[in-house]
């Protein structure tokens, strides 16, 4: 029987700023990209932000409404992804099968001999006692049940699911907590009167096999607990890259070029953390009646320097840019990445 753990952590971004600013504890904090009377928007927020009815995504102009006395600190990557590196260097040493899905979340196989529920407790305790993080953690047979289960208990919960139990936990949970029954499969389903995943267990596969085709068999089988897909361990990212979105339509040159550089500067960084050079940069460009270009060039030898980064932002900016056109949104990516050990040694072999 498999024993797969769900491990999110609890408002990610905001506990990494009160972890560095004690002072913001039980603060209603706001982690957020731009201003609050601009195009901001909130990434994530502390649980006491939360209860105001602030959430990951909304505007931030209206998150301020909703919590006029609520904390508003902008977004930091590069933190935060330090952070997420420490805690999944704890989880890859309980076990060596680990699917990192997000900064802030992963699923891990432990084998059959070991007692999951112990693992997971030892996981959960490591990083609140060695990197100061709260987390939520599921035990279950599969990815499926793991994370929905994970979601039922945040934040600083812990579960365990026991083989043979995950058609009775699902049953009475709401449609929407099912992962893929989303706002338009929902609405199909109510043809059923599917309120409940347990209603979806009892609805007439065949009727849903004619309704959404295979998604209809998936459907009952997630709704009964089945799910058979398998961990995906880490694999080489195809790009790493950055985007912004101005406050208001822009032809400023200088606050254009100024932010390429930040962008640039945080690629930069990122690939050196992931040991990766790029090959190609690639410049995205969204104009304020959001047409967007990606244009992009390959460089004569892979690099992870911010200036040559920057150098080949901005060629491609001058060339590219309708400077008759405000723009909306600017990104920079590195793609085509290649690992800077096997770049050495190809250098060596010449």
């Amino acid at each position: 029987m498999r024993q797969i753990i769900h491990l999110d952590l609890d408002a990610f971004y905001a506990a990494v700023e009160v972890l560095l600013n004690p002072e913001l504890k039980d603060k209603p904090l706001i982690v957020a990209m731009g201003n609050p009377r601009g195009r901001g928007v909130v990434s994530t927020a502390s649980y006491e932000a939360r209860r105001f009815g602030v959430h990951s995504a909304m505007p931030l102009f209206e998150a301020a409404r909703l919590c006029p006395q609520a904390i508003i600190v902008p977004v930091r990557h590069h933190v935060y992804s330090e952070y997420s590196r420490r805690v999944m260097a704890i989880l890859r040493e309980a076990s060596p099968l680990v699917e990192q899905v997000s900064i802030d979340e992963a699923y891990a196989e432990i084998e059959p001999a070991r007692d999951a529920a112990s693992v997971a407790r030892d996981i959960q305790a490591r990083i609140k006692s060695e990197i100061g993080l709260d987390c939520t953690i599921a035990v279950a047979t599969n990815k499926l049940v793991s994370k929905v289960a994970c979601n039922t208990v945040k934040p600083r919960g812990f579960i365990v699911i026991a083989p043979g139990e995950e058609e009775k936990f699902l049953a009475p949970l709401p449609i929407e907590k099912l992962p893929g029954a989303g706002k338009v499969t929902r609405t199909k389903l109510t043809r059923w009167n599917v309120k409940t995943i347990g209603d979806l267990a009892n609805a007439p596969v065949a009727e849903l096999r004619a309704e959404f085709g295979k998604w209809g068999l998936y459907l009952h089988q997630a709704a009964l607990g089945q799910d058979d897909s398998p961990l995906v361990a880490e694999s080489k990212p195809k790009s790493i890259s950055e985007e912004n979105t101005f406050e208001r339509d822009t032809r400023d040159a200088a606050q254009i070029e100024k932010l390429l550089d930040e962008m640039c500067d945080g690629v930069s960084r990122e690939l050196a953390r992931e040991g990766f050079l790029a090959r190609t940069v690639v410049l995205k460009l969204r104009y304020g009646d959001f047409t967007t270009i990606t244009r992009q060039t390959t460089l004569s030898s892979p690099t992870a320097h911010a200036a040559e980064i920057r150098a080949c932002a901005l060629r491609l900016l001058r060339a590219y840019w309708d400077r008759r056109r405000a723009l909306r949104l600017v990104g920079i990516g590195a793609h085509n990445l290649i690992e800077a050990t096997s770049a050495r040694q190809m250098e060596l072999k010449w």
